[in-house]
């Protein structure tokens, strides 16, 4: 009996051993996994973004720029501390550009953020400007000599300046009651202005010295006050030596007088020698006018700074948002639309290009493409946010606000070294009805310049369209120039789809929306997903030409279609029948061309990349701020374009403004009702049914 119980009580203690390094060994592997997971979450970061149009993600087009970026980078957000923030909009544009910037910093090993205050953070704050300042050394370099030069003259001038004044005084009539001759006359007059720029003199060179002791210093405002200094006083002396050569040579002027206007002449000559050294080098001599942005923009309140090894980029923060005036059908108020990650990676784009490209557009009578009443603002401001040089010229001049045509611009010239991409926007002269607007409009000078910048390695896009012109025999030099390249836009028709109407009737509609795109270029390989729209839009047929390889871009597809020839009037349109002769089951109206390296674009469709279009949002037209734009293949297809022809296609991504469209789409009222229904009804009988089927289960076991 004691052996039995000896064995049990050992086998209720083994037990309890057992149980109690099980237990410990369970302790001691959660703990493990819980360390193994927390140093695994820390070595590989994983966030999940589930907002609507991804506003905490970086775009396909961000990321490639970054992983372009050689070099350390640095994102710096200067923004006042929250004790300063008195608005809760501005508080929420703040927090988002923070957090967008250390978004930057978390997905590329070589980009760091920092987060000042401008005010509080003095130290770190002189840092910055310094760095800044750095950057800009080598074009700083010839201004900087030209504003030493002129302090130096302003030193030598006031003892110059003191000798000629005494010279003057000694002339002057002591005798009140004496009429002034002309010598005394000039002597009064041009000693009260050397005492006044004597005074300008030593007030410009204090300011000078304050300013220069800065750390980031105006140049362009030093140069502008020395110059001005410099060239009053030139000014002076040009008509004080005049004025006393001419007394000199007068027989009414005393012989002392005379010899003292001969020594006036003398020393306004010597003077004006020394200021011709330092005026001829600052007139040379133009301050960067990227350094001379990066000041106002930091002047101009909360920015970004954004600092590669030898650029420097600042964005101001009110160009990150813009205040939507309409309010929302949600909120009662209007929303904020933001450009944070546009603006950013924009500023690290233009880091990547040593020389930023320039971006013509060529208008020909029509209205502007850029400025008030501009018709490409939103391409052109997404151009301009990668640094890009963005102009317009119309050969044949605009026309001025009272109506009058006026003298065509000088050529935009690039900067040596400088690409450049020519926009050929559509001539005017696509009235069906009035051919003889055709004759009109500069069309050669256009050709023969697209002949003469592809020959001296431009690119460049070209936009044509329909036109009832072409029926007449009307020639067209700039599809005649196109005919070299194999292209032949067919500007003779336009394509149209036959569709059934409500009452079931047919009618032929000419506009199209496209999201199947070629993955041949990455121009619309970065397409995928997206739509874009197109309208009045003619057929280009792709031949052949000797070195000439064609890629086509835009493919409009359907059951239906055809090049419809009646362009008389827009009835005759209007009232066009599916024609099975002239039918097809796909035209092309979009092509990319190389010939003997240069590079070409072409579309068939006048007003695809314009703001009509790359504005027109899920509201209608002029909502793509407040609600994503409807189609944003549009503007992006413009911009991969600009981006290829400039070379820079290894750039090419979906961009920030393409993630505007939301891809959480919002519920029909039909689907909302089944929603509500399996949450609120489904779901409890469920819950109810399964616990049935366990009770059923152990009542039966």
């Amino acid at each position: 009996m004691a052996s039995k119980q000896a064995t049990t009580s050992d086998s209720q203690a083994i037990r309890r051993l057992k149980f109690g390094l099980n237990i410990t060994a369970a302790v001691i592997a959660a703990v493990g996994i819980v360390v193994l997971v927390n140093w695994t979450a820390s070595r590989q970061y994983l966030r999940l973004d589930l907002t609507h149009n991804r506003s905490y993600s970086l775009s396909a087009q961000s990321k490639t720029v970054l992983g372009k970026l050689e070099g350390e980078h640095k994102i710096v957000t200067l923004l006042p501390n929250d004790l300063e923030v008195n608005s809760e909009q501005a508080a929420q544009v703040y927090l988002r550009v923070k957090d967008l910037a250390d978004e930057y910093a978390r997905y590329a090993d070589n980009v760091t953020a920092e987060h000042l205050d401008a005010r509080g953070d003095i130290f770190k704050a002189e840092q910055l400007n310094a760095s800044i300042a750095k950057a800009f050394d080598e074009e700083l370099a010839p201004a900087i000599e030209a504003i030493s030069l002129g302090r130096t003259a302003l030193d030598e001038l006031g003892p110059a300046n003191t000798q000629l004044l005494n010279v003057l005084m000694s002339g002057l009539n002591t005798e009140p009651d004496t009429a002034p001759s002309p010598a005394q006359e000039l002597y009064q007059v041009a000693a009260s202005r050397c005492q006044e720029i004597s005074q300008t003199i030593e007030q410009a060179g204090q300011q000078t010295d304050e300013l220069l002791d800065q750390v980031l210093v105006n140049y362009a405002g030093i140069k502008q006050q020395i110059q001005s200094v410099l060239t009053d006083y030139d000014a002076v002396l040009a008509v004080v030596s005049d004025r006393a050569g001419q007394l000199a040579r007068s027989n009414e002027t005393e012989d002392a007088d005379k010899e003292r206007m001969l020594h006036i002449v003398e020393l306004c000559k010597q003077i004006q020698g020394k200021l011709t050294a330092p005026l001829t080098q600052m007139d040379a001599a133009e301050p960067s006018p990227r350094y001379n942005q990066v000041l106002f923009d930091l002047t101009s309140g909360a920015s970004v700074v954004v600092l590669g090894e030898d650029r420097v980029k600042v964005v101001p923060v009110s160009e990150m948002w813009r205040q939507d005036t309409r309010a929302t059908e949600e909120t009662g108020r209007a929303q904020p639309q933001y450009l944070i990650e546009e603006k950013l990676t924009g500023a690290l784009l233009s880091m990547t290009i040593q020389q930023p490209p320039m971006v013509v557009f060529v208008t020909s009578g029509g209205g502007p493409a850029l400025g008030e009443r501009g018709q490409y603002n939103q391409v052109a401001q997404r151009l301009e946010s990668a640094d890009f040089r963005v102009t317009q010229w119309n050969p044949a001049g605009q026309m001025s606000s009272m109506g009058q045509p006026t003298p065509p611009q000088p050529r935009p010239q690039a900067e040596p070294g400088q690409k450049t991409v020519w926009v050929v926007l559509p001539t005017p002269g696509n009235q069906m009805n009035n051919p003889m607007m055709m004759m009109a409009n500069p069309r050669q000078q256009i050709a023969d310049l697209l002949e003469e910048r592809l020959d001296a390695g431009d690119a460049a896009m070209v936009l044509v369209t329909a036109e009832g012109a072409a029926a007449f025999g009307v020639a067209n030099p700039i599809t005649d120039w196109l005919a070299t390249w194999g292209l032949t836009p067919q500007v003779d028709r336009i394509i149209l789809e036959e569709i059934q109407q409500d009452n079931r009737r047919t009618a032929p509609s000419m506009q199209f929306i496209v999201d199947d795109w070629p993955d041949s270029l990455p121009i619309t390989t970065a397409l995928a997903g997206m739509q874009a729209a197109f309208r009045i839009a003619c057929p280009i047929l792709l031949g052949e030409a000797e070195n000439t390889v064609h890629q086509p871009l835009i493919q409009l597809k359907g059951s239906r279609l055809w090049a419809h020839s009646d362009l008389s009037s827009s009835e005759a349109v209007q009232n066009a029948k599916y024609s099975d002769a002239d039918s097809a089951e796909s035209f092309t109206i979009g092509a990319a061309s190389v010939q003997n390296g240069k590079r070409l674009v072409t579309f068939t469709e006048p007003i695809w990349a314009s703001d009509v279009m790359t504005s027109y949002g899920l509201l209608g037209p002029g909502t793509a701020e407040l609600t994503g734009a409807a189609f944003p293949a549009n503007s992006e297809l413009f911009i991969n374009s600009v981006y290829w022809l400039a070379g820079l296609e290894d750039l090419i991504a979906a961009s920030p403004r393409s993630q505007d469209v939301p891809r959480i789409q919002p519920m029909s009222d039909n689907a909302l009702w089944w929603h509500q229904l399996i949450l609120l009804v489904g779901m409890p009988a469920g819950v109810l049914l399964l616990g049935l089927g366990v009770w059923a289960v152990r009542r039966r076991a």
